[in-house]
């Protein structure tokens, strides 16, 4: 997967679907807030994930749990917004960093 900083820059990384994308970003030394711990509490973690092919889907399908925290964060959250603590990732995609 493609991530992408807000800084312009874009790093290459293999993610697992065994582990949460907050966890696989850290895991390759990309600093990312994740106040909460990975329980969907706090929206810090927040990522826009857009999958590489998009008829077969890239990521775990969003919690109702996951949703509610996204539209508390942002009334209109954009298209492939997430949290990186709740998402795994299934297949080639682009990760876009908030912050």
């Amino acid at each position: 997967m493609r991530v992408h900083h807000i800084d312009g820059t874009t790093v290459l990384i293999t993610a697992s679907p065994a582990i949460s994308l907050v966890n696989t970003l850290l895991s390759a030394g990309i600093s990312i807030h994740h106040r909460c711990g990975g329980k969907a509490e706090c929206g810090t973690c927040r990522v826009r994930v857009i999958s590489a092919a998009q008829e077969k889907g890239a990521a775990n399908t969003m919690s109702p749990k996951e949703a509610q925290r996204l539209e508390a964060i942002n009334a209109h959250p954009e298209e492939g917004e997430r949290l990186a603590c709740q998402t795994y990732i299934y297949g080639d995609c682009d990760v876009y960093l908030f912050g």
